[in-house]
């Protein structure tokens, strides 16, 4: 179902080292007073919160909104579990990239950021399964080449999880894997924000081979000669 024109006021949760992509899913731990209203607010409404990364120049500042990205994922509330203390666990299903044009600050009655958005649709181009396919292999190629070196010693029960998840992406369309590995791979936050904010899936899948790349060779340089340990 696409997405509406002109979607209704989104609540934001600015988190320093996450970001979520369409497809995408995460758990999250809610203690915060104010966003524990926030998610319970949600959970009696629509069941949407916006996800934005805090801009790393702003992890320091001293109030309580820092600056974020403009370029955020709206996830929807899929499930949760209220502990004996009050603080939850969610899980974030992710929805529809957009792009916060205004924002409204806390106020008393209202402890949490709201954000007017729009919604970011895809650049149109030639992103059918026959152009993006060679993509796909490249990227699980890649990926599968950095796990193996990441991974060289660890648990069978490990790699059957690995195993698992690998089997699992063919299942998914182009445009949603790109998203899927992004969401699973270790990348920094600005990395992250660059993927997020691409205009299209083939841009997302070449940056994302080109990161994944750009590890494999440092993985490579961190291994002594004649050893198969990461240093």
């Amino acid at each position: 179902m696409p997405a509406p024109s002109s979607p209704p006021p989104l609540p934001l949760f600015p988190l320093p080292n996450v970001v979520l992509f369409p497809a995408g899913s995460v758990p999250l731990y809610i203690f915060e007073p104010r966003y524990r209203t926030m998610v319970r607010t949600a959970l009696d409404g629509d069941r949407r919160i916006g996800m934005v990364a805090i801009r790393p120049e702003a992890l320091n500042d001293s109030g309580d909104n820092p600056a974020v990205f403009d370029v955020g994922c709206e996830g929807e509330i899929s499930g949760a579990r209220e502990r004996e203390d009050g603080t939850l666990d969610i899980l974030l299903i992710a929805k529809h990239r957009f792009k916060i044009r205004s924002e409204s600050l806390p106020t008393p009655s209202h402890p949490y950021r709201m954000a007017e958005v729009e919604y970011l649709s895809e650049q149109s181009g030639p992103e059918n399964t026959s152009a993006l396919g060679p993509l796909r292999a490249e990227l699980l190629s890649a990926l599968k080449e950095l796990v193996s070196r990441q991974h060289r010693r660890v648990t069978a029960e490990a790699k059957n999880q690995m195993a698992v998840f690998q089997t699992k992406l063919k299942d998914f369309t182009e445009a949603e894997l790109v998203h899927v590995v992004a969401q699973a791979v270790e990348l920094g936050v600005l990395e992250k924000q660059r993927l997020l904010e691409a205009p299209c899936a083939r841009a997302r899948h070449e940056l994302l081979i080109e990161l994944l790349r750009f590890q494999i060779a440092e993985s490579g340089i961190s291994v002594a000669p004649g050893s198969d340990v990461l240093q």
